[in-house]
């Protein structure tokens, strides 16, 4: 009578493998969430830097050209628009982000200056402060 062998192969038992799949679904979900928070920042930062280099922008065409160039924002559209003098740009805003400081038409004058201000670039988590001090001809962020 022959008797059978029997092999005993390690495995996981169904609880442990559940403990392995929470931990790694926990894992894979943290990595999301750290992602999502660093688009919406970055997303931020290069509203800011972009709206900066364009009053900077506007204003160095102001002086050279020696035309006034109106800056425009329309919370409705969510675009800051600049014209004046042959100078035209649109700034698209993403939808998550708001803009305060920016009221109705500001007018950058024919000698590159513009009253000083303080524009405030809100994604609802996080802001950005960008002080407008173009009588010095500078835009300096906070």
């Amino acid at each position: 009578m022959k008797r059978a062998i029997k092999v005993k192969l390690g495995s996981f038992t169904l609880v442990e493998m559940i403990v392995c799949l929470a931990i790694a679904l926990s894992l894979v979900m943290l990595g999301t969430v750290e992602i999502t928070s660093y688009r919406e920042q970055l997303i931020l930062n290069n509203t800011a830097k972009e709206v900066k280099s364009s009053i900077e922008q506007a204003a160095r065409f102001s002086i050279i050209k020696h035309e006034a160039v109106t800056m425009m924002y329309e919370p409705q559209t969510k675009k800051i628009v600049f014209i004046g003098g042959g100078f035209s740009q649109q700034i698209q805003i993403a939808p998550t982000i708001t803009v305060f400081g920016l009221h109705g038409r500001t007018v950058i004058t024919a000698n590159g200056t513009l009253a000083p201000q303080t524009i405030t670039i809100n994604d609802g988590h996080h802001s950005q402060k960008i002080k407008i001090q173009m009588q010095w001809g500078r835009a300096i962020d906070e």
